[in-house]
């Protein structure tokens, strides 16, 4: 889709490209991102829609629905604040709709790399890793989850890894060795701290250099965002509307 927009729209927008992108270096570099790196663009964004592109209330309100799930999100500890405010500087920054509005699709686009990791996931981990998943102790109902979650790897790589995160997690004690299993982590821990854990593990005898443990990505999702932000602006609205008559079976 090709916005038809006044300079100041396309201003707002372009400001949003940039800071999208910079956010998204500093994302796949280093997993983290500054808060004051947004602020700029947000309140720029937000006094160029109030006073130039005035769009309706209504649309603005459905552009701020994304950024607001995302919230609650955050507020769980799933994902980082910096995927809020990406999020709430696109439905600021470009209230406008493409079908749907541009926000909601670009939430829609970035979830596709997940979702294909996750099928990915699935299938390496039924074909390769069937027994190594078969020999998993977990004690729960949740095991199975894991296939579609993460991928088992030796804990010698894991240890030289970065923003890996364990969904198998060794823990050891003075006399006595255990392993838990998760299907989330909390965003803001350290995955140093639990390559320590293993290292402590590996020292004791209880882990082998050979042994699996289940991990998980931390994904940089701000960068998904910026790629489905660009998908959003340039999506023809014809495709879409094609796309809910196939849904629709019209």
């Amino acid at each position: 889709m090709i916005l038809n927009l006044e300079i100041p729209g396309l201003v707002s927008i372009l400001i949003t490209l940039a800071t999208l992108l910079i956010a998204s270096y500093y994302d796949v570099k280093t997993r983290e991102i500054a808060e004051f790196l947004w602020i700029p663009a947000l309140v720029i964004s937000a006094i160029l829609t109030y006073l130039t592109v005035k769009p309706n209330t209504l649309v603005i309100i459905f552009s701020l629905i994304p950024a607001l799930l995302l919230l609650i999100f955050m507020l769980f500890g799933l994902i980082g604040g910096a995927d809020f405010l990406a999020m709430l500087l696109i439905g600021i920054s470009t209230p406008y709709l493409n079908v749907l509005p541009i926000s909601l699709l670009t939430l829609l686009y970035s979830l596709l790399i997940p979702s294909a990791m996750i099928i990915y996931n699935f299938a390496v981990n039924v074909v390769r890793y069937w027994d190594a998943y078969l020999m998993l102790d977990c004690g729960t109902a949740s095991k199975w989850v894991l296939l579609f979650l993460g991928r088992p790897m030796k804990v010698s790589s894991f240890i030289k890894s970065n923003f890996l995160y364990p969904l198998t997690v060794p823990r050891c004690h003075l006399d006595d060795y255990d392993v838990i299993c998760r299907t989330s982590f909390d965003i803001n821990e350290d995955f140093k701290e639990n390559i320590n854990h293993v290292n402590i593990c590996l020292s004791k005898g209880y882990l082998k250099y050979d042994d699996y443990i289940w991990v998980t990505p931390a994904l940089p999702h701000v960068f998904f965002i910026t790629i489905g932000y660009l998908l959003a602006l340039i999506t023809p609205e014809e495709l879409i509307y094609s796309v809910f008559k196939v849904l629709l079976g019209i």
